[in-house]
């Protein structure tokens, strides 16, 4: 999920001397990780090309769990996994009146004023809409296999915690998205006026998911963030596709290690 971009690219060395700090400790030995970055108002920029997902953790010192982290996202979601029915979100979106999309220099992001009344439930526990936002290539795979596009529905509950909804996408016929793709706001900072936009279509009939405790999929790769992901894709046309990867060329992060963690299925 993205944040906004500022600051300035850092120095070769300490990208080199936060590497090597880490390299001591994976390798079991008692040191203290040393911030890449002094500390500023403004978090390092990051980008998905030369100071990509590879480097994040070497830009700025609150975006070292990009690396240590053990529940990182995205991850691939195996297909023939646990199912556990009473374990599924429900989802209560309505029909959004008017949102402004905005070009954050990462992708396309609408951001939602609080009381907006869209809202998924976890376990009977409201989780609010606070923005929506893309990635392409999709960042989730299911048994190996990705996606051209993915859609993230980014909620938080009443203490903040944060909940993602996840919409897979693939090319074909019929797509729901024309209102959110087809005037993209094409200069960074630039907005564009979207809506009335029925939320309610952007989401499957089918609501089989694959659910996981992961990560923001951008620095600084907070964890504890509850992951949703709709398992039946939905379709994007060419057009919109393409119009999006006219101003960003990809906006993915690999998969990361599942590192123990359970992915489980609610098939309802």
């Amino acid at each position: 999920m993205p944040e906004t971009d500022s600051s300035t690219r850092p120095a070769l060395t300490r990208r080199r001397a936060f590497a090597a700090v880490a390299a001591l400790a994976a390798g079991g030995a008692a040191v203290t990780l040393v911030a890449s970055r002094d500390r500023t108002d403004t978090p390092a920029h990051w980008d998905y090309e030369a100071e990509g997902p590879g480097h994040w953790a070497e830009l700025d010192r609150t975006y070292r769990t990009c690396a240590t982290g053990h529940a990182q996202s995205p991850i691939d979601l195996p297909s023939h996994t646990q199912s556990h029915p009473d374990e599924h979100i429900d989802i209560e979106y309505n029909v959004l009146p008017m949102a402004e999309s905005v070009n954050n220099g990462h992708t396309v992001q609408t951001n939602l004023s609080t009381g907006n009344g869209n809202r998924i439930l976890i376990a009977g526990r409201p989780y609010e809409l606070s923005q929506f936002h893309f990635h392409a290539p999709g960042e989730h795979t299911v048994d190996g296999r990705g996606v051209e596009m993915e859609f993230h529905l980014v909620h938080k509950d009443a203490a903040g915690a944060l909940a993602v909804l996840a919409i897979l996408l693939e090319p074909g016929s019929g797509s729901p998205f024309a209102p959110l793709l087809t005037a993209l706001p094409a200069t960074l900072g630039s907005t564009t006026r979207i809506g009335p936009v029925d939320l309610r279509t952007l989401v499957p009939a089918h609501r089989a998911q694959f659910r996981y405790a992961g990560s923001l999929t951008t620095p600084p790769c907070t964890e504890g963030v509850s992951w949703t992901v709709l398992r039946t894709p939905l379709p994007v046309s060419h057009s919109e596709l393409d119009r999006y990867r006219s101003l960003f060329h990809h906006t993915n992060r690999p998969v990361q290690p599942l590192n123990g963690r359970q992915v489980t299925l609610a098939d309802n």
